[in-house]
């Protein structure tokens, strides 16, 4: 003869109580103690206080910090700019191609007539000492939303971190 209908019933809702039991548990632990969801929101924020203090230069953040690597490391080569910012070469092509639009950077040979390098611009010189004051403004803004220790604190921690 057949299961008895009911008792199978009771035995596939246990089971699958069980299980759901596991995920919720499971979805409490990741919500409440994971890195990577805190670090990735902390850094939607900071980012929002950033690009706020330097709307009104027409740039943000990302931007200004490819400005800031090329302005130390002269006649960096693309490739190179995506190792040491650890960004997707899709992604560092198309903002370099919109900041080269906007006259900001200039891209040219290497040396060696290899492949490009970049430069910025006396247009993306400028700019990078306008929004100067803008920025020490957000990095102000960010250690009063932090707190001053907790602000030094993750500067310190993430400094291995910085690219150049």
């Amino acid at each position: 003869m057949g299961r008895h209908p009911i008792a199978a019933d009771r035995r596939y809702r246990a089971r699958r109580s069980v299980k759901h039991a596991g995920w919720r548990q499971v979805g409490r632990r990741i919500a409440s103690e994971c890195l990577a969801i805190r670090v990735r929101r902390l850094g939607r924020v900071i980012t929002r206080i950033y690009d706020t203090a330097l709307t009104p230069y027409g740039i943000s953040i990302a931007q200004v910090n490819l400005l800031a690597a090329i302005a130390v490391a002269r006649g960096v080569r693309p490739t190179d700019l995506t190792q040491v910012l650890d960004v997707e070469k899709s992604t560092l092509s198309r903002d370099l191609k919109r900041m080269e639009e906007l006259g900001w950077v200039r891209s040219g040979r290497t040396a060696r007539g290899r492949g490009r390098s970049l430069t910025l611009t006396p247009a993306g010189e400028r700019l990078l000492v306008q929004v100067g004051p803008a920025w020490e403004q957000a990095q102000q803004v960010a250690s009063a939303e932090l707190g001053k220790q907790p602000f030094e604190q993750l500067r310190k921690l993430l400094s291995p971190f910085a690219p150049l």
